[in-house]
């Protein structure tokens, strides 16, 4: 350390805590102060241009039993003390060494409290896990006072991280806070002005930027500071005012700019946080094109990005920012490839981001964040492996998301999201375990996750999200219990009617609360023509027209004729095969020929079950069924033999992948036809 060189301030932080402490050394020493300010005589002197040197290397402790002479050699020549408080940081016995130090050496020295984590008004003593300030922190002065830190509170719920490295630069330099947020504002809006302004006026500026490699080097590193503190606020502060209101046009023209100006300086030059913002720049417009539906390009901008990112994480392999920004490259480059067909790849980098998120909690095991990346690291597999058709692989993907977030959520409070993660995730674990594992085992997760519900862990009072996800798991678990159709038991049969019976009102109360949802007035669809399924097996014909009506007063919505994509042609497939049945049920045979033939039209064509929509095979089974049962009703024995016979060579080959109800409806066609044979001969 050179004799007499002095800091702006000491940061002291937890081990966990390093990631954080990076980021705060990089923005504290990047702040330019508002050139009004500097200048000003203050209690603390003169207002400088920037916040430089900080002292942050204390990597050597660990090895040691003492603070080392170059730490209490720094600890003595800095003017400030910032604590980067956490509950890791109030159980570290470094982080409150170095603050006692601090005191002794420094006894009008500046102390700053940065709050990460934790509870700040947490009892230490009934609270222990919770607190954030250490106790060295709170101990009494030379004069025996206790004076509460001056804390910014880095939380989303709190300062959030402006405001609060506002409040940081504000004690250290001796301004009010007010004075610095108004002189601070006035610059951050100059710039949005700017650049908002036009995209000349953007050129302008990268092009001065660039320019300006040439000059002194004292300059030249005062004005690059300045240009990526502009690039900084152009990526992260402008792209939040923007994005919101649509200005894809102008967050394009910043990506393109950033991208020119680090271009400018040549890629092999660059350090590790000018090629984390290039990559973002590059994300950014990833970002931008997949909004516009250009998913080539999209997809070419994020890997680009993830070329940055693996670069960065090479040089900087335990930093769990650099980690985290590489598994999100990694993520992005994989669902834009399964977007364009490229499956090898998808599933090649989804599995690099798992991995990469392991790699994360190994870093900081008690960061909920990065423990969620593993989780959805395995949904993430686990949709892909569906769309693949790759059911066993599913299941472990979805099983591994289920166990993470149920790890999560062990010592949460009720109510809390994580709780709702884990429902919704188990009534995906059941829907992939009832063609790996059969309907029993979707039956007991189902009865899981509706515990789940009733345990209260989950309340749905007041949570209309919530509400729609009981009602989707009540009308799941009756879908599973009258799968054997014609062969349900009369036990199954009263459990799904009690079940779907009360969930009709539920249904009907989720959608006159939001009558534009769609997804609400499909639930409430396809509730009801589960109860007009399972009213017509109990032969109550009438109940099931009313559920049938229900459900087709539900579709008759505006917005619901413009609805696309597979769940809402099932459910009109759906419609259909009930409104066959129901005419058949009435002895109508002509009205139920003419319905099921319509929709077996589509349906008919298809040879290869095995990519098609997950529980199309049921509805052509079951309605090509219905349809052989009304044309034996007529007398036509034979083609209603023919349709069966199509029905058994079409799903016969796919029957270790179907859902329990079509697996049912193979097994009806195979058994009349047999005894239709039988007959016969």
């Amino acid at each position: 350390m050179s004799v007499g060189k002095r800091y702006k301030a000491f940061i002291s932080y937890s081990h966990r805590d390093q990631d954080f402490a990076r980021w705060l050394h990089r923005q504290l020493e990047t702040y330019a102060i508002p050139p009004r300010l500097v200048g000003q005589d203050t209690g603390h002197g003169p207002v400088p241009r920037r916040l430089t040197p900080i002292f942050r290397d204390r990597e050597d402790l660990a090895a040691t039993r003492d603070l080392t002479a170059s730490v209490r050699e720094a600890l003595a020549k800095s003017d400030a003390l910032i604590v980067v408080c956490s509950p890791q940081a109030a159980a570290s016995r470094w982080v409150n060494e170095e603050i006692r130090t601090y005191r002794n050496l420094n006894p009008d020295g500046i102390v700053l409290a940065a709050i990460v984590s934790g509870n700040p008004d947490a009892d230490p003593e009934t609270e222990p896990g919770e607190t954030c300030f250490p106790p060295a922190l709170l101990e009494p002065g030379a004069d025996g006072a206790i004076s509460e830190p001056v804390a910014a509170d880095m939380r989303r719920q709190a300062d959030g991280r402006r405001m609060a490295l506002l409040k940081l630069v504000a004690g250290l330099v001796g301004v009010s806070l007010d004075q610095l947020i108004q002189r601070d504002h006035q610059r951050r809006q100059r710039r949005v002005t700017v650049i908002t302004g036009a995209s000349v006026l953007l050129s302008v500026i990268m092009a001065t930027l660039t320019l300006l490699a040439i000059s002194a080097r004292s300059e030249a590193e005062r004005r690059k500071a300045e240009a990526e503190d502009l690039i900084e606020f152009m990526l992260n502060d402008l792209r939040d005012n923007l994005e919101p209101v649509g200005r894809l046009d102008v967050l394009d023209a910043v990506g393109a700019k950033v991208i020119e100006y680090y271009d400018g300086q040549g890629a092999v030059a660059m350090t590790t946080d000018e090629l984390g913002r290039r990559a973002r720049a590059f994300h950014l417009l990833g970002v931008i094109d997949s909004a516009q539906g250009d998913l080539e390009n999209a997809y070419e901008h994020f890997r680009i990005a993830y070329q940055s990112t693996s670069r960065i994480l090479a040089v900087e392999p335990t930093m769990g920012e650099r980690v985290y920004e590489h598994a999100q490259s990694a993520y992005y480059v994989g669902y834009f490839a399964w977007r364009r067909g490229d499956l090898d790849t998808a599933e090649l980098r989804f599995g690099e981001y798992r991995d990469l998120a392991y790699r994360l909690i190994e870093i900081n095991p008690d960061n909920l964040e990065w423990q969620a990346e593993v989780a959805y690291a395995h949904s993430n597999m686990g949709a892909l492996f569906v769309a693949q058709r790759r059911w066993l692989d599913a299941r472990t993907a979805a099983t591994s998301a289920l166990e993470q977030l149920r790890t999560m959520a062990a010592d949460r409070p009720d109510n809390d999201p994580i709780w709702v993660e884990v429902s919704e995730t188990l009534a995906w674990v059941a829907s992939i375990s009832e063609i790996t594992d059969g309907r029993d085992a979707a039956i007991a997760t189902l009865g899981e996750q509706l515990a789940l519900y009733e345990s209260g862990r989950v309340d749905a009072t007041d949570d209309w999200r919530v509400r729609r996800s009981v009602i989707a798991a009540e009308y799941a678990l009756a879908r599973l219990l009258i799968a054997p159709g014609r062969q349900t038991s009369a036990e199954d049969l009263q459990l799904a009617l009690e079940i779907l019976e009360p969930a009709s009102l539920e249904a009907s109360a989720l959608i006159a609360h939001e009558p534009e949802n769609l997804e609400w007035r499909l639930i409430g669809v396809r509730q009801r023509l589960w109860q007009a399924q399972a009213e017509l097996l109990a032969g109550r014909i009438e109940a099931a027209r009313n559920a049938y009506v229900a459900a087709t007063g539900f579709m008759a919505h505006e917005a619901w004729g413009a609805a696309e994509g597979a769940r809402f042609a099932v459910s009109r497939l759906h419609a259909s095969l009930i409104e066959g049945r129901i005419f058949a049920a009435r002895g109508d045979l002509a009205a139920a020929q003419t319905s099921i033939e319509h929709m077996l039209a589509t349906l008919g064509q298809v040879d290869d079950w095995s990519g098609a929509v997950d529980h199309a095979p049921y509805y052509y089974a079951a309605g090509a069924n219905t349809l052989a049962d009304v044309l034996e009703a007529q007398g036509n024995h034979a083609e209603a033999n023919q349709i069966r016979a199509e029905i058994v060579r079409r799903l016969e080959p796919v029957q270790d992948r179907i859902r329990s109800d079509s697996a049912a409806e193979l097994q009806y066609a195979r058994m009349t036809l047999e005894a239709a044979l039988s007959s016969a001969e």
